[in-house]
């Protein structure tokens, strides 16, 4: 399927830039042109759109937990998310496959629906037992009690003198190392 980009902005591609609008109810010329499955989100009008059809997201309202991340870039991505992806270009060449896209933070993975059918089964057995390991941490976490500020200060200061000592002995042992070889 070509696609050509417009510049021109159609009152339907205002719309979907504040809303999902599916290939329904953009009508049934829409669906032809570009293939769609009746409930595909995506704009194919619009500039690098994607060749594939996607039915509206689901997203948890909990945002990510990447410990690596901050909070304000985990408030950005939902902790998980899916959506149901119809790749059709050229069907008649490449055929037709229907994937879930399962999201955890910022790591996709593209199942089929029999992968995503034992995905979920998975989770629903992951539930119970995180149900327990969340009861064991509220128990462990009644014992739970803030350190003091002054001997934290005090172990980072000593901490910090021990790493500065061990690294003037390894500069030491690796320039004593290049006398030698500068002979």
């Amino acid at each position: 399927m070509s696609k050509t980009a417009t510049t021109a902005t159609t009152p339907s591609t205002q719309l979907a830039q504040h809303i999902s609008i599916t290939a329904a109810q953009r009508g049934e010329e829409w669906m032809l042109r570009w293939g769609c499955t009746p409930d595909c989100t995506n704009d194919h009008d619009a500039p690098n759109a994607p060749e594939w059809h996607v039915a509206s997201r689901i997203e948890t309202t909990l945002r990510d937990l990447d410990a690596d991340n901050s909070w304000a870039e985990n408030a950005r991505v939902p902790w998980l998310g899916a959506q149901v992806v119809t790749i059709n270009d050229k069907p008649q060449a490449y055929g037709r496959q229907t994937r879930v896209w399962i999201d955890y933070g910022t790591t996709t993975g593209e199942l089929s629906p029999a992968q995503a059918r034992e995905a979920l089964e998975a989770l629903r057995g992951f539930t119970a037992q995180f149900a327990e390991v969340v009861e064991y941490a509220e128990r462990s976490a009644a014992d739970d009690f803030d350190g003091d500020p002054e001997i934290a200060r005090l172990d980072r200061e000593a901490e910090d003198r021990r790493i500065a000592a061990r690294t003037a002995e390894l500069d030491a042992k690796v320039d004593a190392a290049l006398e030698v070889l500068r002979g």
